[in-house]
């Protein structure tokens, strides 16, 4: 049995990065499923994304289906024969059904009595030639939230897909989806520019050669870049990340090249609750907030820059102003909301409805302090 490897990847404009990883394991799902369906063994698969690029790689898949013996039984002997012994209908249709002649039949023991039979030999089709029928309509059919059309072909997924890398055995592999045809040549990062082609000549050489050009499309291997650059930077610091699983995986799909940079905002927002700071920097940023070692909130922070590693102190300066428009905005309406007391704004709900059958926002929270008392 010959056995091929075989290396596919989707190219894309930015994907948002919650769309990422569901797509990955819905699209390993869809192609798992398929092999199998087809009954086409292989040895292993291997995804990877980034926020440009969706991709597999299976390693000795089989190249062609098995020829397979299919036998086909109709009905009885009684039903498919009439008293002079000429096929009814219900015999021819099952012939053409089965697309067998009157020749191929043969007489079945069964359970059920004897019945009319025929066995019809399918050939196995080629691997690749299943994977261009089928891979279109799964790569259409992976769900996201929302999606775009481009160009008339009235398409839709995600982003716009701007190329597909697809190689066999280091040849290219003949694909097209729409009016996108394959080829050997994939994209770096993005600060490289648009147009520079990068060439895939062997598929164990993909990973490398993308790496080469700041592009670690290992997404597991990115995200264990992002935890050891950050700690190695913070190494001969007094500083500590405030640990955020969730922030490194989104982070994770939002780059394709982590350079972790250290930058600070000015000490005096440090007086704003520790919650509103971490917010600040985490949730609207994505940026990881530092603690010193004695547990206190430190003004450094880190960010994972996806551009030129060269240009980190140009970056930088762009992250700390966006950091102190942020946190001005926070200490403002912080300060604004701590003027009054909570209590201070309770007679003001007497203006918001909360349903017009039973009155305002004011006479629930009546209500609840009524029953809370009762309850206690």
């Amino acid at each position: 049995m010959n056995e091929i490897d075989i290396l596919f990847e989707l190219g894309t404009e930015e994907i948002p990065s919650g769309y990422i990883t569901p797509a990955k394991e819905t699209f390993y799902n869809k192609i798992l499923s398929l092999l199998k369906d087809y009954k086409l063994s292989f040895g292993s698969i291997k995804m990877y994304s980034t926020p440009r690029r969706l991709a597999f790689y299976i390693s000795a898949l089989q190249e062609r289906q098995n020829d397979e013996i299919i036998e086909r039984v109709g009905p009885s002997v009684k039903v498919a024969y009439d008293d002079k012994n000429n096929l009814t209908k219900a015999a021819l249709g099952f012939l053409k059904s089965a697309g067998a002649t009157e020749e191929d039949i043969y007489l079945k023991k069964t359970p059920k009595g004897e019945k009319i039979a025929v066995k019809k030999e399918l050939k196995g089709k080629k691997a690749l030639d299943i994977l261009n029928e089928k891979l279109p309509e799964i790569i259409y059919k992976i769900n996201f939230p929302k999606t775009m059309k481009w160009g008339a072909g009235g398409k839709s997924f995600a982003r716009p897909i701007r190329w597909i890398l697809a190689l066999q055995n280091d040849k290219v592999w003949d694909f097209n989806l729409g009016k996108i045809k394959s080829s050997n040549i994939t994209y770096g990062n993005r600060f490289l520019g648009l147009n520079k082609k990068i060439i895939v000549k062997k598929i164990d050489e993909y990973e490398k050669v993308l790496e080469e050009n700041f592009v670690i499309p290992d997404s597991d291997k990115r995200k264990n870049e992002i935890k050891s650059k950050i700690i190695n930077l913070l190494r001969n610091t007094n500083l500590l990340m405030i640990e955020n699983n969730q922030l490194i995986n989104e982070v994770n799909n939002l780059i394709e090249f982590p350079t972790p940079v250290i930058a600070e905002f000015d000490r005096k927002y440090l007086k704003l609750p520790e919650k509103i700071i971490i917010s600040t920097l985490s949730k609207n940023q994505k940026y990881f907030a530092l603690q010193e070692k004695d547990g206190s909130l430190s003004e450094k922070f880190v960010f994972i820059s996806n551009g030129n590693p060269d240009f980190s102190d140009i970056i930088k300066v762009g992250n700390q102003k966006v950091v102190k428009a942020r946190l001005e905005d926070a200490e403002f309406y912080f300060n604004e909301d701590t003027k009054h007391s909570l209590e201070y704004y309770v007679p003001k709900l007497q203006d918001v409805l909360f349903h017009k059958e039973i009155g305002n926002l004011f006479e629930k929270t009546q209500r609840i302090v009524y029953l809370s008392k009762y309850i206690s």
